[in-house]
């Protein structure tokens, strides 16, 4: 059964709809969308996107009602088209967050940023990485703020800046090309991918796996170990300058 709402565009426009919009020079754009399924859209889930609008129409200013030709979305977008035009929109547009959608998106931006760090760098006192644990705990003490739009490398220098006053960092690191027999590539994979971050890599045709990984340097002998004994010797690595 539909809620209490209007008739827009072919469907009816509920009262629970939020603006979505995109500035394109002096111009501005705007969608009703379905904030919680706009939400998943734009985090890579696979969802109509007929499901998401709330409207079928595409505006100047939704708020108003004002719609937007479709000589002017032509001129803007290369299509009149309300799907196509809300497929980029739904990527790049602007909309309120609610405030669970923000928890939800800090949450997960903050854990994408632990891991990194955790992996890149080590605690010069010991020479060994520091836990994931331990680097949340610092976080939380330094009482750093992670921005949920603001990619997680962008943020980590002035993040490990912040945690310097709480615990000792250091990123040596090193680079190693690493090159995986067909035979031990996917065990090998993992092994590579918990001890560090995968630069770049191929799978060849017939199932070995080459990258090139950044590691702390206090893992690169464990590392060597770990795949020499996985491999059987058979491992393939050697540090990039």
């Amino acid at each position: 059964m539909m809620g209490s709402g209007k008739k827009s565009g072919e469907k009816w426009l509920e009262l629970d709809a939020v603006v979505i919009g995109i500035q394109k020079g002096h111009l501005r754009f705007e969608l009703f969308v379905d904030p919680d399924l706009a939400f998943e859209y734009r985090r890579g889930g696979d969802i109509p996107i007929e499901d998401i609008l709330k409207s079928y129409d595409l505006y100047e200013n939704a708020k108003r009602g004002d719609r937007a030709s479709d000589e002017l979305a032509e001129e803007e977008f290369g299509t009149s088209d309300v799907f196509q035009i809300a497929a980029l929109i739904l990527k790049d547009g602007e909309f309120r967050l609610t405030h669970e959608q923000r928890i939800q998106l800090v949450k997960e931006k903050t854990e994408v940023i632990i891991e990194s760090i955790s992996k890149r760098a080590m605690n010069p006192q010991t020479g060994h990485p520091h836990p994931p644990d331990r680097i949340r705990q610092a976080m939380e003490e330094a009482k750093v703020q992670v921005d949920p739009f603001i990619k997680a490398d962008e943020q980590i220098p002035g993040i490990v800046k912040a945690l310097l006053v709480i615990i000792p960092i250091s990123f040596e690191s090193v680079k190693l090309q690493i090159t995986l027999p067909a035979a031990f590539s996917g065990k090998g994979y993992n092994v590579v991918a918990k001890a560090g971050l995968i630069k770049s890599e191929t799978w060849a045709q017939n199932g070995e796996w080459s990258g090139l990984v950044e590691i702390p340097a206090s893992k690169r002998q464990e590392l060597y170990d770990d795949l020499n004994k996985l491999c059987k010797g058979q491992v393939k690595i050697e540090t990039v300058r």
